[in-house]
C-alpha cells in the first residue's frame, strides 16, 4: 500500500529517532549539570528517572498526535533576565491578591508582594524532596523536576482562610540566538485541614515572536474539609513550547475546583492528575483551549477515585481554528473499594477551521460495583441554521459566529469569580477570534 514504510525504511526511521533522542537528552544533561551538579537530592533523583524514561520512541502511542521533532532538534540554554517593575505591571493581571513572580524560573522578591498574608513561602531545601507523581511520570515531568532552579513550597495552615487569591506569575523570555531558552517552574501547595485557598497560575512570554520552552509543575495536597480553587491561564506566544504537569491529592470531605484556560503556545501539552484520597471529596476539573494557526494543544487528565462516596465532574472544551489541532485524553479510574463513586467526564469540541483537527479519547476503568460513571465527547461545527437565525435579525455573519463561540465557552468563563481575571480571559478569546482564518 502507498505510504507504508518498508522494513528497511522503518528500521532506519527508528534508528534516526533513537539518535535524535539521545542527542537531545545529552543537551538537556548539559543544562542540568550547569544548574545543579549533584547537590540537590530531589533534582538528582528525577534526572536519573528522566534518563531511564527517555524521549518517546518512533510511533509511541501517547505521542502520536504531539510532534516533538522540531523541539528535540534544538540547542537548549538557560537565561537570566532583569525585568523592571513597569514591565512586570504590563504583563500582570491587575487585581487584589498576593503576588509571587518568577522570571525564567527564578523567584523575584522585587516584583513579588512584600508579604503573603496567611501563606508561608519557602524555597525547597537542596536535601529535601517533594511528592511522587500520582501517575507514572513522562519525561517532561522529570525534566521540570530536575531543571527547576528554585522550587517553591507554599503552606496554608489548618483553619486558615485566605481572603485574597495567591497569584503565581510566571514570565519566560526568549533568546535572539539559535539556542532555545528553557525555563522551569515548580510549586508545591499544602492546604491544611479546614483551610480555604485560591491560587491563580499565569504563564506569559516577554517576547511575542521568539520561541522558548516552559516547563510547569504544580502539586497540591488538600487537607480534610478544606476548600481549594485553582485557575491556570496560559497565554504564551505562538512560537513557544509548554509542558505542564499538575497533581492534586484531595482529603476527606474536601472541595476542589481546578480550571485551565490554555489560550497560547505553539505546542502545548498539559497534564492534570487528581487522586480523591478521602471519602466525601468533591472535584470539579475543567479546561478551555483555543489553538489557532498551526498550533497543537494537547490536554490530558487522569482521575483516580481511591475512596468511596466521592463526586467528580469534568468539562473540557476546545475551539479549534485554522489548521490547528486539539488532543484530549482523559481517564477516570475507580478503585475496587471506591463504592458509591459518582464521576462524569465530558469533552466538547467546536471546529472553526476547514483543516482543523480534533483527536479525543475519554476512558473509564472501573473496578468496583455500585458506582455511577459516564464519559462522552462531541465534535462539530457552528450550526448554519442558528447562524441564519442571527443573520436574519441584522447581525453580520462574523459577529454571529463570535456570539456562538462565546456562548460555547460561557459555561467556563462565567464561572470565574474575579472580574479582572474574567475580563483578561475574555479579551484573549476575542483577540484570538479576531485573527481566525475563514
Amino acid at each position: 500500500m502507498a505510504g507504508l514504510l518498508t522494513n528497511s525504511e522503518r528500521t532506519e526511521k527508528v534508528r534516526q529517532v533513537a539518535e535524535r533522542n539521545q542527542q537531545a537528552l545529552a543537551r538537556f544533561a548539559d543544562l542540568y549539570h550547569c544548574r545543579h551538579g549533584e547537590d540537590s537530592f530531589h533534582a538528582s533523583l528525577h534526572w536519573q528517572t528522566a534518563i531511564k524514561t527517555g524521549f518517546p520512541q518512533f510511533r509511541h502511542e501517547d505521542w502520536r498526535y504531539t510532534p516533538l521533532d522540531k523541539l528535540l532538534n534544538q540547542q537548549y540554554s538557560s537565561k537570566t533576565w532583569e525585568l523592571t517593575v513597569a514591565q512586570c505591571e504590563q504583563l500582570a493581571i491587575s487585581m487584589d491578591c498576593w503576588r509571587v513572580v518568577m522570571v525564567n524560573g527564578c523567584f523575584s522578591p522585587l516584583l513579588s508582594s512584600c508579604e503573603f498574608g496567611p501563606y508561608q513561602l519557602s524555597l525547597l531545601d537542596n536535601k529535601s524532596g517533594l511528592p511522587a507523581p500520582i501517575q507514572q511520570g513522562e519525561i517532561f515531568l522529570h525534566l521540570t523536576e530536575s531543571l527547576a532552579q528554585q522550587p517553591l513550597v507554599i503552606t496554608l495552615k489548618a483553619g486558615q482562610v485566605a481572603e485574597k487569591p495567591l497569584y503565581l506569575l510566571n514570565i519566560t523570555s526568549s533568546h535572539c540566538s539559535e539556542a532555545l531558552n528553557s525555563s522551569h517552574y515548580r510549586y508545591h501547595i499544602a492546604v491544611g485541614t479546614n483551610a480555604s485557598a485560591s491560587v491563580i497560575e499565569h504563564f506569559v512570554s516577554i517576547d511575542g515572536q521568539q520561541p522558548h520552552m516552559t516547563g510547569g509543575r504544580l502539586t497540591a495536597e488538600v487537607g480534610d474539609n478544606a476548600h481549594f480553587t485553582h485557575i491556570k491561564l496560559g497565554v504564551e506566544n505562538s512560537a513557544s513550547y509548554h509542558f505542564a504537569h499538575n497533581d492534586i491529592v484531595i482529603g476527606r470531605d474536601a472541595q476542589v475546583k481546578s480550571t485551565s484556560f490554555l489560550l497560547g503556545s505553539g505546542l502545548g501539552r498539559h497534564n492534570t492528575s487528581v487522586k480523591l484520597n478521602g471519602e466525601g471529596a468533591n472535584l470539579s476539573l475543567n479546561s478551555l483551549l483555543l489553538p489557532q494557526g498551526k498550533e497543537v494543544a494537547d490536554t490530558r487528565t487522569y482521575l483516580e477515585h481511591h475512596k468511596g462516596h466521592c463526586e467528580s465532574r469534568q468539562l473540557h472544551k476546545t475551539i479549534v481554528m485554522d489548521q490547528s489541532k486539539a488532543v484530549f485524553n482523559g481517564m477516570i479510574k475507580v478503585a475496587p473499594h471506591a463504592l458509591k463513586t459518582d464521576g462524569q467526564m465530558t469533552n466538547n469540541n467546536l471546529l472553526l477551521g476547514k483543516q482543523a483537527e480534533v483527536d479525543t479519547k475519554p476512558q473509564l476503568e472501573i473496578y468496583a460495583d455500585d458506582v455511577k460513571c459516564s464519559h462522552g465527547a462531541t465534535v462539530g461545527r457552528i450550526d448554519e441554521e442558528q447562524l441564519f437565525y442571527l443573520q436574519s435579525r441584522g447581525i453580520s455573519r462574523r459577529d454571529a459566529e463570535h456570539m456562538m463561540v462565546f456562548a460555547f465557552a460561557a459555561e467556563l468563563t462565567e464561572s470565574i469569580e474575579d472580574e479582572s481575571l474574567k475580563a483578561i480571559v475574555m479579551n484573549h478569546i476575542k483577540h484570538r477570534l479576531a485573527r481566525v482564518e475563514r
